[in-house]
């Protein structure tokens, strides 16, 4: 008995390939897929077989360029239908999510796997590793309560930090050049939205944070002009916190007139902590679970389209393409 899986087998190539359904070892489930979604940064980058390094040997931090196709996607909600002779704490018919690629079965290990509560929908339950994204970056900059947060680039990344400012009493603006990014950001609770390359945005943005500017900046466009807006918005001894993984060159000197002036601190965020540490991976993502499920994460507004499986090629070439009316989009299995 076989099953499908997207496979990226070069630029802009993806397709679906038929596989064996894995067998469940005694310490491991098998989950059958419910929904994925579509990470639209990420992995549209390795849709368009772009590697993270000037040599081209990484496809992502620590994982190689490869040689012949790759799976892809990271976000999976689905049902236990095995689980392995040594698991004591899941059953079958459990709903779980798992950051697991597109595809219609996957195991897993029981640590890795994480029970949706019968309040939580598939549908916002498999956006968890995108949110945490948009937390760990959050978190990176060291936001306190009150504060003046601007996040450049309204993905679901950036989407997925306003959601967690809101929870956190930051006071928020949003920046894209997408007209409907940014009315899904102001429904999701952004108390200003702009269109970056407008006369003036500046000026306004750093009035309505009260004349000092924004005290964290949060950079998830993916390109090196964010930064540049970024630093033009930061106040003296603020924080740009960059989240989204960078491709191009800078055109600008970062550390030249008048941005040195500013004595900022530029952090990248990138992963999770160690097992053990504070905010691991299971931590994190225990968070954004628990967060989701009380009702604190308000992120409806941004899961715009719906698609079944077979579509997830076309899905990806929009994407390249430009599309920027697809921002969270459910990949429907079942």
């Amino acid at each position: 008995m076989g099953m499908k899986r997207l496979v990226v087998t070069g630029p802009k190539q993806a397709s679906f390939e038929d596989v064996p359904i894995p067998s469940c070892p005694p310490d491991g489930l098998l989950v059958r897929a419910n929904v994925t979604t579509v990470s639209t940064g990420s992995e549209i980058r390795v849709f368009r077989w772009l590697p993270v390094d000037e040599a081209g040997e990484w496809i992502y931090g620590g994982v190689p360029f490869p040689k012949g196709a790759m799976e892809n996607g990271y976000s999976m909600v689905g049902e236990v239908i095995e689980k392995g002779s040594n698991v004591t704490h899941f059953s079958t018919g459990d709903r779980v999510f798992v950051g697991a690629t597109h595809k219609e079965y996957t195991v897993t290990s029981p640590t890795q796997a994480y029970k949706i509560p019968d309040s939580l929908s598939d549908e916002h339950a498999v956006f968890m590793n995108i949110l945490n994204v948009g937390q760990i970056g959050l978190r990176n900059g060291n936001p306190t309560l009150g504060e003046n947060v601007a996040i450049v680039g309204l993905g679901v990344i950036g989407l997925s930090t306003v959601a967690f400012c809101n929870a956190m009493g930051l006071r928020t603006v949003g920046l894209d050049l997408a007209q409907n990014r940014r009315e899904v950001a102001k429904k999701m609770g952004a108390q200003l939205v702009m269109d970056p390359t407008l006369d003036r945005v500046h000026e306004d943005i750093i009035q309505h944070f009260d004349g000092i500017g924004a005290d964290l900046v949060i950079e998830a466009a993916s390109n090196w002009r964010a930064v540049r807006t970024g630093l033009e918005l930061v106040r003296q001894d603020g924080r740009i916190v960059v989240v989204a993984r960078h491709v191009d060159v800078p055109d600008y000197n970062i550390y030249g007139h008048p941005y040195m002036n500013k004595r900022v601190t530029i952090r990248s965020s990138y992963g999770y902590g160690d097992e053990g540490d504070r905010w691991d991976l299971n931590r994190t993502l225990k968070l954004s679970l628990s967060m989701l499920a009380e009702g604190k994460l308000s992120i409806g507004a941004m899961i715009t389209h719906e698609f079944e499986w077979s579509e997830l090629p076309e899905v990806y070439s929009r994407l390249d393409k430009g599309d920027t009316d697809i921002l969270g989009a459910i990949i429907r299995w079942r």
